[in-house]
């Protein structure tokens, strides 16, 4: 948002995957068919607290313990907001007050009813703590509970953004009130929530052990559909071999973690695993260095990215994992014809470039966070094939941490980088902010694009979509920024696991909502 954009490190959490493969067992974990028990190849430390909690892994555990207002659909390719605690809503036509209705019938994990009290003091309590997601509820000023079933949202400014940030995974979700009354203590219950949950999900957080294992039940008065399981099982893995094993011998029904192309690959054939790819707005990039001695100018960029085979690397490096991407922002969220990139691949020009000034005879580094399989995979191809062109390259890991702060010093960082992200909504101006300007937390060599923030703000207030299309101009422009593709989620389960489709979701990396599961 205009105030307050918090650094985006939920999207970054898609560069940091680990590698994984697998056969399959029948049974579920312990022989139980009733439990559903999961590894969670990446490392999560975040307590489950919905206002706390800003990374994807745990997702697994708030997006099936807590709920929203609103939410994106499930098992779909399309950002489509529709109901989730609220049954319907209505937008003020001056775009600063939105009413929603509450349904009726749902409680909370404690047994107490909803009511409108339960927004009002969500909204007040994101404040309070103040996490990396609070700037998603900023711009509210005040809400009004005329009954029980009526919550009334007054914003401070109009903003056209505002239902994705509460549809968004790591948007606003409702809290028991008597919970967080009984269990403030002095940090407004962040203590308390380390090791519960008080949310109307699904599931009930049984148990925690905090970046080790998770246990979650089913929800006995659960307002919706009864979850098809009544335990799950929650594992993180810190070794993904012996995860691996744990899948062979049946003793997990999933793995959640991306895998490289030859690993899913190889077990695409499988008869005793079932694989599968879902859709995700996660989005590969190419960033440049706008100190960067061998790409000074915007002219020079574009002609690199000309001599960038996107389909050929991606093929490569990604298989079936990624498809090639020909828009600056995440595919779906703009109209193709808004920020299509124009860029037609010439194989000539990468050799071109390697025989001019100011690349020739230097060495362009491509750097990439070295926790993700993904990024070192398009890094090294790159690297090969313009070395193959006469252009000399290497690929050069970076460490989570290290990778943040290539601002530091931008005359010592990589010329390249190539990074994956996914966004916080399924909204352009979440997408904007966080990966094109320096405040954003994911401008990774804090390249400016002169006027972009206004244009920002200018979009913000306008109903639909077209006004982001300056903004991706501007953007497109500049040449500091490339995509290359949109990654797909993979899943590897036994296969007696049905519901999975259904179960996913297109803002949520390698994720699922337990409730749509079930066992053949």
């Amino acid at each position: 948002m205009r105030r307050g954009l918090r650094v985006g490190l939920a999207a970054a959490v898609a560069t940091v995957l680990a590698l994984t493969g697998c056969s399959a067992g029948q049974a579920g974990a312990a022989g139980d068919e009733d439990v559903f028990t999961a590894a969670v190849v990446q490392t999560y430390t975040t307590p489950p607290d919905p206002d706390i909690n800003y990374d994807g892994p745990g997702l697994n555990i708030i997006q099936n313990t807590y709920e929203g207002l609103v939410k994106y659909e499930d098992g779909t390719g399309t950002a489509k907001i529709v109901p989730a605690l609220a049954s319907a809503w209505k937008v003020s036509k001056d775009g600063l007050t939105y009413t929603f209705t509450l349904r009726d019938g749902v409680t909370f994990h404690d047994g107490t009813p909803l009511t409108s009290r339960a927004v009002a003091d969500a909204i007040e309590r994101r404040a309070q703590v103040d996490g990396g997601p609070a700037y998603m509820t900023a711009d509210v000023t005040k809400v009004a509970a005329p009954d029980d079933r009526t919550a009334v949202l007054t914003l401070s400014a109009p903003n056209s953004a505002f239902l994705d940030y509460l549809a968004s995974p790591f948007g606003l979700k409702l809290i028991s009130p008597s919970v967080l009354e009984k269990h403030a203590g002095k940090d407004h219950a962040q203590t308390w929530l380390t090791s519960h949950d008080a949310g109307t999900g699904p599931y009930e957080l049984a148990s925690a052990k905090t970046g080790s294992r998770y246990e979650l039940t089913a929800y006995d008065d659960y307002w919706g559909a009864k979850p098809g399981f009544g335990t799950v099982e929650l594992e993180i893995s810190q070794n993904a071999s012996a995860t691996q094993l744990e899948l062979e011998r049946g003793e997990i029904d999933a793995i959640l973690g991306n895998l490289n192309k030859s690993a899913f690959e190889s077990y695409a054939q499988s008869k005793t695993v079932t694989t599968s790819t879902f859709p995700n707005l996660t989005t590969q990039m190419i960033y440049v260095n706008p100190k960067s001695k061998a790409f000074t100018s915007a002219g020079q960029r574009k002609r690199l990215f000309t001599g960038i085979d996107t389909k050929g690397i991606l093929s490569a490096a990604m298989g079936s994992l990624e498809e090639p991407t020909g828009q600056l922002f995440p595919q779906g969220m703009l109209d193709s014809g808004l920020d299509d990139q124009g860029i037609t691949f010439d194989k000539d020009a990468l050799a071109d470039i390697a025989a001019s000034a100011p690349a020739k005879g230097r060495t362009v580094r491509i750097g990439y966070a070295g926790s993700s399989a993904d990024g070192k995979s398009v890094a090294e191809e790159l690297a090969s094939r313009m070395n193959s062109s006469g252009l000399k390259a290497e690929a050069v890991a970076y460490a989570a941490g290290t990778i943040y702060k290539l601002t530091d010093d931008l005359s010592a960082a990589p010329d390249l980088a190539v990074f994956s992200v996914f966004p916080d909504a399924g909204h352009p101006d979440s997408w904007g902010r966080i990966i094109y300007t320096p405040k954003g937390g994911l401008d990774l060599f804090g390249a400016e694009v002169n006027g972009l923030d206004a244009g920002l703000d200018k979009a913000l207030t306008t109903t639909g979509r077209s006004a982001y299309g300056p903004v991706a101009r501007s953007v497109i422009d500049s040449r500091n920024w490339f995509s290359i593709g949109s990654l797909n989620t993979t899943l590897l389960t036994t296969p007696g696991i049905s519901g999975t489709r259904k179960a996913q979701n297109l803002l949520e990396y390698n994720v699922l909502h337990f409730a749509a599961l079930g066992r053949s």
